[in-house]
């Protein structure tokens, strides 16, 4: 029961893009004038998602009052970027033998980012807009993330005077929040009508593309739970590190497929991680950090849905699109936790860095869905392989 409690919404979100599914193919011109309900939800999302972002960044840094980063902390900060990267790396070389085009039966227009000049220009594009206007726009979330982390610096170092403004976004922040909560639970009825509509279009295209990414995120995502821990636990303490760590990561990994949840997996890894080698010191600041923003399994999903939309879109996967894929597979990933209702979010950032169209947002969506539990397992099992990594690094010791 408890494991149907945590996946309910999950699978009441399948049940509706099942439905709706049946929907487009047995009646698809009823399907066809279901297109503005599936509009209406993406409508709501957009609507609400960009004083979420900006309110949620904000107040998230303004709250802030450290002054100092420890050791432990700068070296936590670094094993969390580099597990990332090998995981987007890995999962990119993968993905591109098992599925390099798994959308290119579908019928979408074609990226605009197709026609970006140079990678200098695309990246000045990327992170910025040429007005305030424009920054208030979903399509243009990485630079609106970095506005808003500057918001933030700016009133944290204004001390006592910024105060009144951090409150106000902290508010704020708990008003977008409960506003995103009200527009999920039309999801159900959103997905059912636009995948209805969508599969009236694409005819049995669109599940033969899932089926790739659903075969292949889950043969990579296996591969790395074993073995990239694996190697993780042996350079933190060679044979000892790593039995001691699939020793104890019995309970972490299945509270986190039970719950679906990094941070309802924290206790179960806070436990676990003393008993692995790791100290108190280091597992209380790496674990609820990690939770927060180091999320392997996210990461490798972040990859799956570039290489989608980049399909989807027909863009070609030149060496800048895939450079581009890693830097904003991470960033994607570090979005999914820090912003509640992150998924949603991850895959506008995708949409938005890209200039990929709104259309493809629940396309998107429904891969989130897809990989949920795995990711979740790699998200949890993570935080514990990068506390390891970060004892042997800060205490330059083996872990005993």
């Amino acid at each position: 029961m408890g494991v149907l409690r945590a996946y309910r919404f999950s699978i009441l979100l399948i049940v509706a893009i099942a439905a709706g599914s049946a929907i487009g193919y047995q009646a698809p011109e009823f399907a066809a004038t279901l297109r503005p309900l599936g509009d209406l939800f993406l409508n709501l999302i957009f609507m609400v998602i960009v004083p979420l972002v900006f309110l949620a960044i904000a107040s998230s840094i303004a709250a802030s009052r450290t002054a100092t980063v420890s050791r432990i902390s700068r070296v936590m900060l670094v094993v969390f970027l580099a597990t990332s990267v090998v995981a987007a790396l890995g999962s990119l070389l993968f993905f591109l033998v098992m599925q390099p085009v798994p959308g290119s039966g579908l019928a979408l227009p074609a990226a605009t980012m197709a026609q970006t000049p140079t990678p200098l220009a695309q990246l000045v594009r990327t992170v910025s807009v040429p007005s305030f206007a424009e920054l208030l726009s979903h399509r243009a979330l990485l630079p609106l993330m970095i506005f808003a982390a500057a918001v933030g610096i700016a009133t944290r170092q204004l001390g006592e005077r910024g105060e009144p403004l951090a409150k106000v976004l902290q508010s704020g922040a708990d008003v977008a929040i409960r506003l995103v909560d009200y527009v999920m639970l039309l999801a159900p009825v959103g997905l059912f009508a636009y995948f209805a509509a969508t599969v009236a279009e694409t005819g049995a295209a669109l599940a033969g593309a899932y089926l790739q990414v659903f075969v292949a995120y889950y043969l990579f995502a296996g591969g790395y739970f074993i073995l990239a821990f694996s190697a993780y636990a042996w350079l933190a303490g060679g044979g000892r590190g790593v039995r001691r760590f699939w020793a104890h990561m019995l309970t972490p990994s299945l509270t986190a497929l039970g719950t679906c949840s990094s941070m309802a997996t924290m206790p179960a890894n806070l436990e676990a991680a003393p008993q692995m080698g790791v100290t108190r010191e280091v597992s209380s600041l790496v674990i609820p950090v990690g939770a927060v923003i180091h999320k392997d399994g996210s990461v490798i999903g972040a990859v799956a849905k570039c290489l989608f939309a980049a399909s989807l879109f027909h863009l070609e996967l030149t060496p800048t699109v895939l450079a581009a894929t890693v830097a904003v597979s991470i960033v994607a990933a570090v979005v999914v936790g820090a912003i509640p209702t992150g998924g949603m979010t991850a895959e506008l950032v995708i949409l938005s860095a890209f200039g990929f169209g709104q259309e493809a947002l629940p396309l998107l969506a429904v891969i989130s869905v897809i990989i949920d539990p795995l990711a979740t397992l790699l998200n949890a099992t993570g935080d514990n392989a990068a506390a390891l990594l970060v004892e042997r690094v800060a205490t330059g010791r083996p872990v005993q």
